[in-house]
């Protein structure tokens, strides 16, 4: 088990959770957001002591570093690790393209 120091959000992917937040709190409900929200959170932050948590993504195989995901609700979360921290690349729906 590789273990993280600390987990970096790229701007981003501070930027996807924001779109999604409010997407969510504007089509769905304000409460839909939180939860979603504090699963997104709990997700990655579980990624500070365990980075195995996620699958190898095939589409950023040949990348330098290696990209894991991991899946909240219909949500793709990216991830790269970098030296002993997890790096959160970007975040969207599945039913969307990835602009990697």
């Amino acid at each position: 088990m590789v273990t993280a120091k600390k987990v970096i959000w790229t701007e981003t992917a501070k930027n996807d959770l924001k779109n999604i937040h409010n997407r969510i709190f504007s089509s769905k409900s304000p409460q839909h957001a939180k939860a979603l929200m504090s699963m997104i959170l709990a997700a990655t932050a579980a990624l500070e002591t365990k980075h195995d948590l996620g699958i190898p993504e095939k589409m950023l195989a040949r990348e330098s570093d290696p990209y894991k995901f991991l899946t909240v609700a219909h949500y793709k979360i990216i991830y790269s690790i970098v030296g002993d921290d997890a790096v959160v690349e970007i975040i969207y729906h599945q039913r969307q393209d990835a602009v990697v």
